[in-house]
Order: structure tokens, then sequence, then C-alpha cells
């Protein structure tokens, strides 16, 4: 991690950080926003010009928040066309002289959207839960967990 992004960061620039966000869903297709005024391409992809503000998750995976006008970016329709295959990735970071520092920390499966009436989206984003299910989704055998059988 470069020390300018570690200082946008940690020590208060995080109010105007452009990240690069790309909304997936094998049915509903792709959305890639940046939090910018002007478009930008990265991987081969163009990151359109959006006004948002993301909140990345603590440290064991909760308060991701998401909050975006939707304007032109489709986002409303992709939203109520999205379900449980859905993912929220933050592909990177744009810093001051418009290099792109990729990010992976931050991929979302779960939450929750609402929206109102003045086009403003909230995604409330979630950690997987499927550890704490009271019937675990994951298969145990001896195949795959030969350290146990």
């Amino acid at each position: 991690m470069t020390s300018e992004l570690f200082d946008r960061l940690f020590n208060g620039g995080k109010f105007s950080l452009p990240y690069l966000v790309k909304f997936s869903h094998p049915r509903a297709g792709d959305i890639f926003l940046v939090n910018n005024n002007e478009s930008v391409e990265y991987n081969g992809n163009v990151y359109k010009v959006s006004s948002f503000d993301y909140a990345p998750p603590g440290s064991n995976g909760d308060g991701a928040t998401l909050s975006i006008c939707d304007a032109d970016s489709g986002l409303l329709v992709w939203a109520e066309n999205a379900d449980s295959k859905m993912s929220i990735t933050v592909d990177g970071i744009m810093l001051a002289d418009g290099t792109i520092t990729p990010i992976h920390n931050y991929k979302h499966f779960y939450g929750s959207i609402a929206y109102g009436d003045d086009g403003k989206i909230e995604f409330t984003l979630g950690h997987d839960d499927r550890l704490e299910m009271t019937f675990n989704p994951y298969v145990y055998d001896t195949d795959n967990n030969r350290g146990n059988a």
C-alpha cells in the first residue's frame, strides 16, 4: 500500500476518495461506477461518473454502506433484477495524480437495498453469515476434510 493511499484512507482524506465500484449479476449484467467528476478506464472497463458515499466494513466484515443517487447509472433497474447472485466489488481507489491503486479487500455478497422517490439508493452490506447458520451449507466428509477423518 502506498503512503499516499494510507494517508487518504486513515488520515482524513477519506471524504473525497474516488472508489471504483463494480456491481455484478449474471442476468442483470455489470455496472461500473467511479465517485469522480470524469469517467475512468481501468482493466478494460469504463467506470462511469457517479456520486456516492461508500463506507468500508469494520474488522469483522459488518457495517459497510453505499449511498448513491441513481441519476443515469441504471442501478435502480439493476437492483430490481438482482437476486442472491449479485455482488458489489470495490476494484480500486484513484489517487490524486490519476493513478489507480487496486483493492482486493472489499467484495460484498450480502445485504439489503432501500430506495426512495428521490432516486437515492441505500445499500446496507453485511458479512457472510453461512457459518453461523443452524445447518451448515458446507458438506464435510473424508474426501474434502482429510485432517479430521
